[in-house]
């Protein structure tokens, strides 16, 4: 290509942006596979945590080991959101997609057929790097798709698939574990996600499209190191900006992650041996508390193209302030038989504040991958998101649970915290409502 030609697709380069890169068709397909994605990401994220008495039985091995390998593939998947991240930015969002959800699938299969806990080990180790590059790559491709007009709102529906995920994952591992037996059931279980993820990993190199806007925003920063070499490669504002505004936007993340995993990790133990539920009533009760975060995570994405992502952020959060703290007021602080309690009490509906006290992660999905620049959006929402999720989701809840002396109702009302970081941290994040995707952001 000529220097001419060069310097008029870098003009045109410039010019396109999410609003008019895509007909509606595509944008649909692409919200597909994101959809998709997400559910494909979450179910191979929950595949320890349902059958963990089965895996541990298994491999003849403590379920704290099995928790244990749970935690290192969490840790793991903070590594992928840099290395995915990466990769995306520099070659591409549909060939890292394709590369992660086949990754974690081909290993849930392989992990099916071993006998050996120490290599079972490695592969959830791997899968959870794989992991790590969900989050960036799905919703890169979504933002540089979407219109502003209503992004936030069919972010948080993207959000909500995260939560649907670990449904249809316990729903297949109940299905081969009460029908097969417990030791051919989660194997077989991993065998049908596993190839899951495989399937939908070879749809999406056929039919996924590349992002136009990335690839674009690639060929504007080619032009310019041929034209000035000697250029910095951000503005000294625009990196103040981005770090200032990168390090409260993962601190705001963090808090919304600790509020969430306060509720996910002590909600069962609490309505069974605090609340006094049966396992089917405590069941029932967790799936409606399923139903209103979804609800809630869809309300303040709607909310948030409306006033914005940092005052729906905001509310969101003042939510989980009220819902937590109420909870730690009214809910029972004794241990109850289980089976003795009711459905219908304090120390049960106190819970549903909780269930909607994390709401904001229906805002921030689509915060974190409007704030970064095109061409590096990948990379930053991973980090952001996957730092944020490896200290509140994994440090967070042990902490709360040391600081309570060991009882289960203040460690989860302890979650209080977490909503009022969040609060907080998102009143220095810029605000993004409106933005227009471009290959220059």
């Amino acid at each position: 290509m000529t220097a001419p030609d060069a310097a008029r697709t870098a003009v045109g380069a410039k010019q396109l942006n999410a609003e008019n890169a895509y007909t509606p068709r595509e944008r649909k397909v692409v919200l597909t596979f994101a959809i998709i994605g997400a559910l494909i990401e979450s179910m191979e994220l929950n595949l320890l945590s349902y059958p963990l008495r089965d895996l541990s039985d298994s491999f003849s091995v403590s379920t704290q080991a099995v928790v244990g390998v749970i935690t290192m593939q969490s840790i793991a998947s903070i590594a992928g959101g840099f290395v995915f991240g990466w990769i995306a930015d520099r070659w591409g969002r549909r060939p890292t997609y394709v590369a992660f959800t086949s990754i974690y699938g081909i290993l849930a299969v392989l992990g099916a057929f071993l006998t050996n806990f120490e290599l079972f080990t490695v592969t959830r180790i791997l899968a959870g790097v794989a992991m790590g590059g969900a989050f960036g790559v799905i919703f890169a491709m979504f933002t540089e798709t979407w219109k502003a007009k209503n992004r936030g709102l069919m972010g948080s529906v993207l959000q909500g698939m995260f939560i649907c995920g670990t449904l249809i994952t316990q729903a297949i591992l109940f299905s081969t574990i009460t029908t097969l037996g417990s030791e051919s059931g989660w194997r077989i279980g991993f065998v049908i996600i596993g190839a899951m993820s495989v399937v939908v990993g070879l749809v999406a190199f056929k039919m996924l499209p590349e992002s136009r806007v990335w690839r674009a925003a690639r060929d504007v920063v080619a032009h310019s190191e041929v034209e000035k070499p000697d250029r910095e490669p951000m503005d000294p504002q625009e990196r103040r900006r981005t770090i200032v505004g990168g390090i409260f936007l993962t601190l705001a993340t963090t808090g919304i992650f600790a509020a969430s995993y306060c509720y996910i990790t002590f909600g069962p133990t609490y309505l069974r041996e605090y609340a006094g539920l049966s396992l089917g009533w405590a069941t029932l009760v967790l799936t409606i508390g399923t139903i209103l975060g979804i609800a809630s995570y869809i309300t303040f994405g709607a909310l948030s193209d409306k006033i914005g992502r940092r005052g729906s952020t905001f509310w969101s959060c003042a939510v989980g302030v009220v819902g937590f703290g109420l909870f730690l007021w009214v809910g029972s602080d004794t241990e109850t038989a289980t089976g003795s309690g009711t459905i219908v009490s304090a120390a049960t509906v106190a819970l549903a504040g909780t269930a909607i006290g994390y709401a904001g992660f229906g805002v921030i999905g689509t915060w974190i991958s409007e704030f970064y620049p095109t061409r590096y959006r990948a990379f930053g929402s991973g980090a952001t998101y996957y730092v944020a999720r490896g200290i509140g989701s994994g440090l967070f809840p042990l902490f709360a649970l040391m600081l309570a002396g060991g009882n289960v109702h203040k460690a989860m009302g302890f979650g209080v915290a977490g909503a009022i970081v969040g609060m907080l941290g998102c009143l220095l994040v810029p605000e993004t409502r409106g933005k227009v995707i471009t290959t220059t952001d």
